[in-house]
């Protein structure tokens, strides 16, 4: 029969346990420290001397010298949540070494309570981040550039457009800008609408198919040359087509022609059959297009454009585009 450890025993035990936790705590490879209620260093491990700098001697009793200058009072609030018995895990902030230099650390924290279940202190495991920052903002900027390439070349294929169709400057942009609107005012996600954006800025790049008279005639197109016109859209899709984009970039340019009740062209779609995206960009491009400037015509101002879409709202124009549209002309928007 296994006897009953006596009191002798069980404070061995006692004492064998802390000694565990001690060697622990002291051969731990992550910075750990203990403050009390007052956030007086209790403990402070050599991995915590090496990240900050201080010897434990130079701590103990001290207050926590890692606290960042300028938040004590968010600090103070933290400890006092701490005391009061809340746990936290990954806390991300930067921090200054005894030497002043910046250091990146990951700050996760456990109440430290007395034999009573009181809790007197907490206990902190730093680890540190300054690697994996480093490698983040590194990528960070790599994407930065990226998109700056990426935004500067779409930018150049509007251009060349615009070049050779000068009556019709700045119509993919202004498109653009009210294709945006159009969708921030239905609430779409700013991924989505940032692939409405880039596909409005190259809706027009098949146009770099269509002959440079028919572009710049100032007379209306005869039906043989507005045939001639309407291959743009199938065209700007074969040119995006191989492009690999994050946005079905190139089936919303194709669409960007069809009519919700089948009239469009290049493949006659109807309804659901178009991309949401399309029907934003038929919406913005309709608009631009009816209020502005052409060859063969004056402008014919915002009230026609916005008549026209009202008038054809459900037919040929999705009506949850339509009512987005005129909302935000309600609210004071300007293509310009």
């Amino acid at each position: 029969m296994q006897s009953v450890p006596n009191q002798k025993q069980r404070m061995t035990a006692e004492q064998v346990g802390l000694q565990t936790l001690w060697a622990l705590v002291h051969g731990s490879p992550l910075a750990i420290f203990a403050v009390d209620r007052e956030a007086m260093i209790l403990v402070w491990n050599p991995a915590a001397e090496r990240l900050f700098g201080w010897d434990e001697q130079d701590v103990l009793g001290q207050t926590n010298p890692i606290v960042p200058e300028g938040r004590g009072e968010e600090f103070r609030q933290l400890r006092e949540r701490a005391i009061a018995g809340e746990v936290y895990t990954g806390m991300e902030v930067r921090v200054r070494r005894k030497d002043g230099s910046p250091v990146d650390i990951s700050v996760s924290t456990a109440p430290l309570r007395d034999e009573s279940g009181v809790i007197v202190g907490f206990m902190v495991v730093v680890a540190d981040i300054s690697e994996r920052k480093r490698m983040e903002d590194a990528l960070r900027e790599s994407l930065q550039k990226s998109q700056r390439i990426f935004d500067e070349t779409i930018h150049a294929l509007a251009s060349a457009v615009e070049k050779r169709d000068p009556y019709t400057a700045g119509h993919q942009q202004r498109v653009a800008r009210l294709a945006c609107a159009i969708s921030g005012e239905m609430g779409l996600p700013t991924e989505q609408t940032n692939g409405i954006r880039t596909a409005a800025i190259v809706h027009d790049i098949g146009k770099l198919s269509v002959p440079v008279e028919i572009l710049n005639k100032p007379g209306r197109l005869s039906e043989a040359e507005h045939s001639i016109l309407k291959i743009h859209p199938q065209a700007g899709y074969e040119i995006l087509d191989g492009i690999e984009f994050p946005w079905p970039i190139a089936r919303i340019v194709q669409q960007h022609h069809e009519r919700m009740d089948g009239t469009g062209y290049p493949l006659g779609l109807q309804n659901e059959e178009i991309l949401l995206e399309a029907r934003i960009l038929t919406v913005a491009d309709v608009v631009e297009a009816i209020a502005s400037y052409r060859p063969y015509r004056p402008a014919n101002g915002i009230t026609a454009a916005l008549a026209e879409i009202a008038a054809y709202s459900g037919s040929r124009y999705a009506s949850e585009v339509v009512y987005a549209c005129l909302a935000l002309f309600n609210k004071g928007f300007m293509l310009e």
